[in-house]
């Protein structure tokens, strides 16, 4: 079996974080971990990992690694469409959020990325299970890993290291369903007039999937008010929207259509 040092150099490329249960799967012992911290060829991070002396570690370093060795995670909302260059009034530089999503409980290693992360737990798309698979080197991106599975999850092509991301289909939905817990009408409505091109074949599937009335109503809501020309493919017939008025908003006027109270000053231009 090649040696420890051997087996970080072939595997895993500097400056890309990793938790110890990665390196144990790659056949590195506790004691050489040890070893290779004391010879100063791996450097240790908060949360048991390690990474390997090199460039300043990132959240896109971080993302990278998690979802290459298992983590069902990816970027999603605002900074997922700001990536796309959909969103371009959203820097993400500066003290900008990161929007990242993850379903499960976060591993402690990534509870300390160098950003100011907005993590999202909640489960907005009901997916089918995805198959667990590990990356055994972080060389080059594998496509078949959880995160990848998800529906309207894409690779960021442009990056270094390459990412999993929302799709804009998928980060419009999101845009939504974060108005069920204070997020930004404004941000909303501005969003979804520029989002001139989405398919409509994949919003259909993500509206159809996903886990909340209220969430397709609001989508629809949006959509409509923007009035963008993908929509008349869609098919509001095969959308479970529920019955009965929902208040979004407090305080807001009950759009007609859709039966959800929104902001009173979008009520006259829409409807």
């Amino acid at each position: 079996m090649p040696a420890p040092l051997d087996l970080l150099k072939s595997a895993l490329p500097e400056g890309i974080p990793v938790p110890v249960r990665w390196l144990h799967g790659l056949g590195i012992s506790s004691a050489a971990i040890h070893a290779q911290v004391k010879g100063k060829w791996l450097n240790p991070l908060a949360g048991r990992a390690y990474a390997r002396p090199g460039p300043a570690l990132t959240w896109q370093s971080y993302l990278f690694s998690a979802q290459q060795t298992g983590s069902v995670i990816h970027v999603g909302n605002l900074s997922a469409l700001a990536l796309h260059g959909l969103a371009h009034y959203l820097a993400l530089g500066g003290q900008e959020q990161v929007h990242l999503y993850h379903p499960a409980r976060l591993p402690k290693w990534l509870q300390t990325l160098p950003a100011d992360v907005h993590w999202h737990h909640e489960q907005i798309v009901q997916e089918q299970s995805p198959i667990h698979r590990v990356a055994s080197s972080l060389r080059e991106p594998k496509l078949d890993i959880p995160a990848a599975q998800l529906l309207g999850v894409e690779k960021q092509y442009a990056a270094t290291p390459q990412i999993f991301i929302s799709s804009p289909e998928r980060a419009a939905l999101e845009v939504a369903a974060d108005l069920t817990r204070g997020g930004s009408w404004d941000s909303a409505y501005e969003v979804f007039t520029g989002l001139t091109n989405l398919r409509p074949t994949l919003v259909q599937k993500l509206l159809e999937a996903c886990r909340s009335k209220v969430t397709r109503r609001i989508f629809l809501h949006l959509a409509h008010t923007s009035g963008h020309a993908w929509l008349k493919a869609l098919d509001e017939t095969q959308l479970d929207l529920g019955t009965g008025d929902r208040q979004v908003v407090s305080g807001g006027q009950l759009d007609q259509q859709y039966r959800i109270t929104v902001p009173a000053r979008w009520q006259d231009d829409a409807f």
